[in-house]
Order: structure tokens, then sequence, then C-alpha cells
């Protein structure tokens, strides 16, 4: 049984540590209207890092806007 305690110890830190240091956001894309977005997104070589760049750009954008 000792192996089975360790797994779930492990777990529960792991859950623990990701609801701390994490935030997490979904989003559905719809098959048929949206089929041209997910195909664009399944193209990338990284969804996550593509939206980063996407917001972090848009960011920059406007605070730019907001000094000007």
């Amino acid at each position: 049984m000792p192996r089975k305690s360790q797994y779930k110890h492990k777990l529960n830190y792991n859950n623990e540590y990701n609801r701390t240091n994490y935030r997490s956001f979904s989003v559905r894309f719809n098959n048929k209207s949206e089929q041209d977005v997910i195909q664009w997104l399944e193209g990338q070589t990284g969804i996550k890092s593509y939206i980063t760049q996407l917001i972090e750009e848009d960011m920059r954008k406007n605070q730019k806007g907001d000094k000007g």
C-alpha cells in the first residue's frame, strides 16, 4: 500500500502547486462555424505560445495608445 499513498501524496502536491501557481482558461470552438479558426490554430507550432504572443502584442499596442 505505500506506493498508492506516495502516488496520492504526489498527486495532491501537484494539484495544490498548480492551483497556487497557475491560472487556466478554456475556449471552445464550433467544429462547423469556426472550422477555419480550428485549422489555423492546429497549424501553429504551439497554441499557447501563439495565443500568448498575440495577447502580448495587443497589450503593447494598447499601452502605446494610452501614452499618446
